[in-house]
């Protein structure tokens, strides 16, 4: 979780300094100016922008396989000095990037699969908000290249899903959940804990691989059974009340479809921003700064078929598979910004395992008839393999009224 922004005039850093309070640091290059809000979690306290000559990188998020010494994001400028425009395609993990090289005239921005963190660009500026330099947000799974001068830009995706139905096992879903948990997890991260099948997953698993984490419980509407039997597993754990904060960032439209048809939701009309903010706000008090999500669960693995207006398979992935609007955009563009907006207000960084590329990929790969024989069928196997308490077939969030 960083903050960025790059303007040649005004730019609003208020908002977005939030998201980076361990650091601002500036730099101007050619009428630009690159401000960078750092939370640093990964290896050494790196300022930004990264700076090679006449590239110019700043990054928002975290690279997971690569290599590096000092901070992940050194990587970004070396592999692309190796591969040219096309070099987001070999990252992994959760990242907003923006490059400059101003050899060649050209910025580069990229978002991961899912655009899980926020970027909005204004011809060649742009800034973790809007509020940044306005603009539009930049689309998930997207590299766009934008010329210097004449502010024209072309579009290319990141990264193309197989969408094949093949695979008889949970096996390999299972791998890559664990994987994609050991990649994020560190020790003294954190999640919000409730007796549904995501938040106990992430749970379980940090639990077996031994990472040391709070969990954050709120009661309710929760499966009081099921909550006592998963909190005499985990070791610190703490009860809280969600409560409205006066948050600093930008009231972005949601784009939930129900039944088709776009809302006029606003993200603070969420109550749920709540509940996470709060959250946020207890574990940065006690020095945390990571929090792990499960968003994308709902939105992949079931596309939300507990809530039929919000759904287009109603339960049923059909036999020919392609992508949903709750893959990358309506619930899941909408919800990934509560988790960014209100842990971004706190100086947190959320990251998200079930949206690891391998972990989508395998579950897209599942036959039909795995991905239909059960309720969020892949996590539920490995719930019970892990013995592993939950209730069966129920979909239980944070279901908060302020």
């Amino acid at each position: 979780m960083c903050g960025i922004l790059i303007h040649k005039g005004n730019g609003n850093n208020e908002r977005i300094q939030k998201r980076g309070q361990d650091c601002t640091n500036e730099y101007k290059k050619d009428g630009y100016t690159f401000v960078h809000n750092l939370l640093s979690v990964t290896g050494e306290f790196t300022k930004q922008p990264f700076i090679d000559g006449n590239i110019v990188c700043e990054f928002n998020g975290e690279i997971y396989n690569q290599k590096f010494v000092k901070s992940d994001g050194e990587c970004l400028i070396p592999l692309y000095k190796k591969y040219g425009i096309n070099f987001p395609k070999y990252l992994e993990g959760e990242f907003a990037i923006a490059l400059y090289d101003f050899d060649k005239r050209i910025v580069v921005f990229a978002k991961d699969p899912f655009g899980s963190k926020p970027l909005f660009v204004y011809g060649t500026e742009c800034g973790s908000y809007r509020s940044g330099v306005g603009g539009e947000k930049l689309a998930p799974n997207t590299i766009r290249v934008t010329n210097m001068d004449d502010e024209s830009f072309y579009e290319k995706k990141l990264y193309e899903w197989n969408f094949e139905q093949f695979k008889t096992t949970y096996d390999d879903w299972i791998a890559a959940f664990e994987k994609a948990i050991a990649k994020r997890a560190k020790g003294n991260c954190f999640l919000g804990l409730s007796s549904g099948y995501d938040s106990g997953a992430i749970a379980c698993e940090m639990l077996k691989q031994g990472i040391d984490f709070k969990a954050y419980v709120f009661k309710g509407s929760e499966d009081k059974e099921v909550l006592d039997k998963r909190l005499k597993l985990v070791k610190d754990y703490e009860y809280f009340e969600p409560k409205r904060y006066d948050l600093p960032i930008d009231n972005e439209p949601y784009t939930i479809l129900y039944d088709g048809v776009k809302t006029d939701m606003m993200l603070l009309d969420d109550h749920a921003v709540f509940a996470v903010a709060t959250i946020c706000d207890k574990a940065r008090q006690e020095g945390r700064k990571v929090i792990l999500s499960g968003q994308g669960a709902d939105e992949i693995t079931s596309d939300y078929s507990l809530f039929p207006s919000q759904s287009s398979f109603k339960g049923v992935f059909p036999a020919v598979l392609k992508q949903w609007p709750n893959f990358e955009g309506s619930c899941q563009e909408s919800y990934l910004m509560k988790e960014e907006y209100a842990g971004g207000a706190f100086n947190i960084e959320t990251r998200y395992p079930f949206l690891d590329k391998d972990v989508v990929q395998e579950f897209l790969w599942l036959s039909q008839e795995l991905k239909n024989k059960h309720y969020k069928a892949p996590i539920r196997e490995y719930l019970i393999r892990n013995n592993f308490p939950f209730q069966e077939g129920r979909k239980i969030g944070f279901g908060v009224s302020l």
